[in-house]
């Protein structure tokens, strides 16, 4: 008699060799790779030290020239004027360009950059891998590590000089981490989960907080009986590690962190639409046009109390704007940007090649469909045991990635909903998005093959 318990996820280990696997998913890393260095050999940035970018090489050459965390710009290649320490950004991806400014060019600095996280970018392909195989089996994991490789966002993403290459892999790694140590019950792995997820948050501070969840999730869902002693191993080397650069602001600055980032996402995210009065010429950024701009970003008090007070005089319209922000965030074309650019280009191989126009296009066309599928993949992975019977494993690794992205899009329903900030978890997206469709044909295949009950009457 047939078990009605059986995991619903397509099992293709047992039809796909490994050695024909293996090839597979070296053929799609080398196809991931190639568009990730034809780009990045290809494409023209216009003005690539700008803005963002711009602080980070500050934080870089700072730091080689005069040992100073500072974000001046003035003083990053002039070694006669110390530059002030500050906090404003977090200091992981500083410390990743710090290596590559021994190049006094700029433009070699960047070049170098460029192809390193390109590199970095396809070692990603292989986390995704990794998750996908474990939940979705051997055919949805290469459909997700297809969609993650040829992803014009992801592969864009390589041609700046921003934190975002560096926080997708240092994520899905920490993911990958936690899974595998769920796998082997590792103390080692779960000390360096915290370790990856410290430096994690210290790329992109708006992952910090989802150390607690990742505890709590720990503490109740994980059927182990040594629970306190895995959240400890995650808890103590996280906050060991995050604590140093805490500590180094209160001694240099005399505050644990800048609030300054903190102000600005909950600022740039309380326009309806992403725009100053309904104003078409201020959409992207309403603060520019915003006369009282200065005084709303005063303190997190003063931005707290106007989001308030704005819900208060108008509460249909900040109540409808804010449950609509996940739209927003998962947008396909850069509000702040151009397209799939984060920064405009001068010329790119999306603008002229046919290859990479069409798989522009299709990757375009389909977004809406993966990402709705995404939300419903989130959603099945918390459903009860009895109503879709899984393998702990298999559960609790749709749950965590579930965890991170329902984290990540509340954090963004808070704050400024750029799309920029999804496309860091497009991996998880792509992933989720397959669990359904997996799950679904695995129920077609088993009731196509489980045999005619003898008892039914015609």
């Amino acid at each position: 008699m047939r078990n009605k318990n059986t995991l619903a996820i397509i099992n293709a280990n047992s039809f796909i060799p490994r050695n024909i696997e293996l090839l597979i998913l070296v053929l799609i890393l080398l196809v991931g790779l190639y568009l990730r260095l034809f780009v990045v050999s290809t494409t023209k940035i216009d003005t690539p030290f700008r803005a963002d970018a711009r602080q980070y090489t500050a934080y870089a050459y700072n730091l080689r020239s005069h040992g100073v965390y500072s974000n001046n710009s003035n003083t990053a290649v002039n070694k006669t004027i110390t530059p002030s320490p500050d906090a404003f950004r977090s200091p992981g991806y500083p410390l990743f360009l710090y290596p590559f400014t021994y190049s006094k060019n700029f433009n070699r600095f960047a070049i170098n950059v460029f192809y390193v996280q390109a590199t970095l970018s396809t070692l990603t392909l292989v986390v995704v891998y990794f998750l996908g195989r474990g939940l979705l089996g051997v055919l949805g994991a290469f459909a997700a590590v297809a969609l993650t490789a040829i992803s014009p966002h992801l592969i864009n993403l390589n041609l700046y000089l921003l934190t975002e290459t560096l926080f997708t892999w240092v994520t899905m790694l920490t993911l990958g981490m936690l899974v595998f140590s769920m796998k082997s019950n590792s103390d080692s792995g779960w000390i360096l989960s915290g370790i990856l997820l410290a430096f994690a948050a210290l790329v992109k501070p708006t992952i910090q907080y989802f150390a607690i969840f990742v505890i709590a999730w720990v503490l109740i869902d994980v059927a182990n009986n040594r629970k306190i002693k895995i959240g400890l191993l995650i808890a103590i080397p996280f906050f060991s590690v995050f604590s140093i650069w805490l500590i180094r602001n209160l001694l240099t600055l005399g505050f644990f962190s800048d609030t300054g980032l903190t102000i600005n996402t909950l600022h740039h995210g309380m326009y309806p639409q992403f725009m100053y009065n309904g104003q078409s010429s201020s959409f992207g950024f309403p603060y520019r046009f915003d006369p009282d701009s200065a005084a709303i970003a005063a303190s997190i008090q003063s931005v707290i109390e106007t989001i308030i007070h704005r819900f208060h005089t108008q509460p249909i319209e900040h109540l409808t704007w804010y449950l609509s922000k996940p739209f927003y965030f998962f947008r396909w074309e850069m509000i702040q940007g151009a397209g799939t650019f984060i920064y405009p280009v001068m010329d790119s191989p999306y603008h002229s090649s046919r290859l990479f126009i069409f798989i522009d296009g299709l990757m375009h066309a389909v977004h809406p469909i993966v990402v709705g599928l995404s939300v419903l993949g989130a959603i099945i992975a918390w459903l009860p045991r009895h109503l879709l019977s899984m393998t702990s494993l298999h559960r609790l690794t749709a749950r965590l990635l579930s965890l991170a992205y329902g984290y990540f899009i509340i954090v963004h329903i808070a704050g400024a909903p750029f799309p920029r900030y999804s496309v860091p978890i497009r991996p998880i997206t792509y992933i989720l998005g397959l669990l359904p469709i997996c799950i679904a044909a695995t129920i077609i295949k088993d009731k196509m093959q489980a045999p005619p009950n003898k008892g039914q009457k015609s």
